[in-house]
């Protein structure tokens, strides 16, 4: 039998760029034998392998150009871990960006107070999870048009043990329907607008519908035209957006004449990623 050591370099004998994809085949062999963390890795190094068979299986798809969070079904987000598969996108540290934004802009526009709180085209639910587990909140709730996204959203409130809801529908149309109020909505919808700009194995294994947006900015177009639909006194909405939609999106705002404080803000590598606005319900005389 073969220890976890030798079936490791032999594995990485089958790897074109050793150094950077050599720490998935430790997590997969940690995977593999119910191993928490690297440092035990390496001082179980010398036993046994459980199940070579299913580690080569899970190998074998690594090397066909399979994400390693979906052989996992697992995948690590601002401090904690979301259940993961085809059915929705994987989470990115530039999405933790946006969710760390979304947390510093909460505490600034509502001190001291219980926020409902949605997460809108959810995916994994892990932007609207996150925050939860930060700040106060009244209510949470994840929605996405996608079922198979809701299914997994409601697997990872079980996960990360939180209480929240979850609603299929399209944008804001479930909360109109159910006369939800919120404070705050964050949302990463659909936002790329060229294909060449995703990457052969995203295109492949993450599901299209999470992944582009239409000419007319659909999605943005819906949320922003219903805001006020659902919104208490303020409303603080935070978009994670594509480098290339600021012009488009500051176009749709003023085609909608939506009154509003905006900023956009650029991630960690200079493009412009979050698109945050403020609504604010006016008192008449």
């Amino acid at each position: 039998m073969a220890t976890l050591f030798e079936v490791y370099k032999e594995a990485c004998k089958k790897l074109e760029n050793k150094q950077k994809d050599e720490i998935n085949i430790r997590m997969l062999l940690c995977a593999n034998n119910n191993l928490n963390s690297m440092s035990e890795f390496f001082i179980h190094k010398d036993e046994n392998v459980k199940d070579l068979q299913r580690f080569n299986s899970n190998l074998s798809r690594f090397l066909s150009g399979e994400p390693i969070q979906y052989i996992l079904g697992e995948a690590e987000f601002f401090g904690c871990k979301f259940n993961v598969d085809k059915r929705v996108l994987i989470p990115r540290q530039e999405t933790e960006e946006v969710a760390l934004y979304a947390l510093r802009k909460i505490m600034r526009v509502f001190p001291n107070k219980k926020i409902m709180l949605a997460d809108v085209c959810a995916g994994s639910g892990c932007i609207g999870i996150s925050l939860a587990k930060h700040i106060d909140v009244a209510g949470l709730f994840l929605s996405d048009i996608s079922q198979d996204a809701c299914d997994v959203s409601l697997s990872n409130i079980a996960k990360n043990e939180i209480t929240g809801y979850v609603l299929h529908g399209d944008a804001l149309k479930p909360f109109i329907k159910h006369g939800i109020k919120l404070d705050v909505i964050v949302s990463n919808p659909p936002y790329i607008l060229n294909k060449n700009d995703v990457d052969k194995s995203v295109l492949t294994y993450e599901p299209h519908n999470a992944l582009f947006v239409d000419e007319e900015l659909s999605i943005y177009r819906s949320i922003l035209l219903d805001a006020k639909e659902v919104m208490n006194e303020k409303l603080l909405i935070v978009f994670e957006i594509g480098y290339d939609l600021k012009d488009k999106l500051i176009k749709l705002l003023q085609e909608i004449n939506l009154d509003c404080e905006f900023t956009f803000t650029k991630d960690m590598n200079d493009k412009y990623r979050i698109f945050s606005l403020l609504l604010e319900r006016k008192i008449e005389a």
